[in-house]
């Protein structure tokens, strides 16, 4: 008896170290501690594609960053035709230039604004349909700088 009882506590402390070592395991993992690292400052991400881009609802405020010079945010939402009101507000003190376009269904773009600070504008939706944001720096693509998180908000009203 006291050999099974052994026996048993040594499984149940094998098992235990076991799990514990597989619990541990996603944590070396580099794309969940990037993911990680990135969400602490940006509940959104990963949203640099309109694939993972989450929707928005209209009259809405979301608060997120852009966490390096080349991260692209996108927002997706689904709109009638009418009036899209948006307004962008940066929440640091950054010098950063911010590009924020509205693209449509198809792939090109409604509006384009550059801006290092607070900005609002109008467009027209032309027909209902899935549309994104796309807020991120202007030469995202070509430039290799680090840059400090910038921190933005931004609210949209339009028809749902």
């Amino acid at each position: 008896m006291k050999k099974f009882v052994a026996s048993l506590l040594t499984l149940t402390v094998a098992l235990s170290l076991s799990a514990s070592a597989f619990a541990a395991e996603p944590a070396k993992n580099i794309k969940s501690s990037q993911k990680a690292a990135a969400s602490v400052t940006d509940p959104y991400e990963p949203n640099d594609s309109v694939e993972y881009a989450p929707y928005i609802n209209s009259n809405v405020s979301y608060t997120a960053a852009i966490n390096h010079y080349r991260d692209n945010d996108y927002f997706n939402f689904y709109a009638k035709p009418g009036k899209f009101n948006l307004a962008f507000s940066t929440l640091s003190s950054n010098s950063e230039q911010i590009t924020i376009l509205v693209k449509k269904p198809t792939g090109g773009f409604l509006h384009r604004a550059v801006t290092k600070s607070n900005t609002s504008f109008s467009v027209d939706i032309p027909e209902e349909g899935q549309y994104s944001i796309m807020l991120g720096t202007p030469h995202a693509v070509l430039d290799n700088r680090q840059i400090a998180p910038i921190p933005y908000s931004f609210k949209a009203i339009f028809n749902q």
